[in-house]
């Protein structure tokens, strides 16, 4: 029971770090609020934002999930743990940030938008060490009832921080404290990318 609520803080805590994280969507939802002069946008601009980060997340995990039933799990753990360390270092070296997209988008480019950026972020694989990869899944269905409840918990986490953060700055902060508080988010992701991979390796 204690493991199973130790698994569940993980994926309620990075939930909470992908809210905190610029990167991941309030930024967008400040603008997209600004643009439009309604407090309104902070909520609805949340929506597609979630649905992109949710399905980057889940098509991840059915990636890792179907080659675990292909190859043995502890080649499986090599190999993601690999991938986690070597994005992470990676990302260390390159600063370059997806800036095809416009801050004046619709709910369409969001929900894209956000697929992209969590995907290119590695927000799935982060998640891998929090699930048993030792358990044996076989179809699909599995994935999703062993996925349903930590992923739910990430994006309450995720949705509730990114939602209050973008209000605060909107009404009561504003952009200006970007220009003197700014978190350098991706450094700091990198190296959590990393330090996943060798949760894996001796997990």
């Amino acid at each position: 029971m204690q493991t199973m609520e130790h698994s569940m803080l993980f994926f309620l805590s990075l939930g909470i770090y992908h809210g905190i994280n610029p990167g991941m969507g309030w930024l967008f939802s400040v603008s997209i609020a600004m643009q439009k002069e309604s407090t309104k946008k902070i909520f609805t601009s949340q929506i597609p934002i979630a649905l992109g980060h949710l399905a980057s997340l889940i098509v991840t995990l059915i990636i890792f999930e179907t080659l675990k039933n292909i190859i043995p799990i502890y080649y499986a753990k090599i190999f993601f743990a690999s991938i986690l360390i070597l994005f992470g270092t990676y990302k260390i070296f390159d600063r370059a940030h997806m800036n095809w997209v416009k801050m004046n988008v619709g709910n369409r480019d969001l929900i894209l938008w956000s697929f992209l950026m969590a995907s290119s972020h590695g927000a799935g694989l982060m998640l891998i060490p929090g699930f048993n990869t030792e358990a044996k899944h076989h179809t699909i269905i599995n994935i999703f009832k062993s996925g349903i409840m930590p992923l739910a918990l990430h994006m309450i986490g995720m949705i509730i921080i990114s939602t209050t953060i973008a209000y605060v700055v909107y009404k009561v902060i504003g952009l200006r404290i970007l220009r003197t508080a700014w978190v350098n988010f991706d450094y700091l992701w990198s190296y959590a990318l990393i330090i996943g991979g060798l949760f894996i390796f001796f997990g």
